[in-house]
């Protein structure tokens, strides 16, 4: 019974907002829409994004202390990771989270 009221509410909630949206609220639907996932690679020690442009990297080691971050200024960046130890990482950007090692 309480599942038919929140429905029958959200309709009406839904029925009773705005029909138009604005070219501003069209076109930012269709950007991210368009957006393709965020690719995060690693080769020795050169960490290779790509899809993450005006996003923030941030590494963490396992114990989960920030050891660096990084902005993304372009569609793909390479990050020379040399000046970090040997070891297990997880490197996040935006919502995506990937465990890297560095040998």
């Amino acid at each position: 019974m309480i599942k038919k009221i929140l429905s029958i509410a959200i309709l009406a909630f839904t029925l009773a907002a705005p029909a138009q949206m604005n070219a501003q609220d069209i076109q930012r639907t269709t950007i991210e829409q368009e957006q393709k996932e965020v690719s995060i690679a690693v080769n020795d020690a050169t960490l290779y994004i790509k899809n993450a442009e005006h996003q923030m990297v941030e590494i963490y080691n396992m114990t989960g202390v920030k050891v660096v971050s990084y902005r993304i200024d372009s569609n793909s960046k390479s990050i020379d990771l040399n000046q970090l130890p040997k070891g297990c990482y997880i490197v996040k950007v935006g919502k995506v989270a990937r465990k890297v090692y560095l040998r």
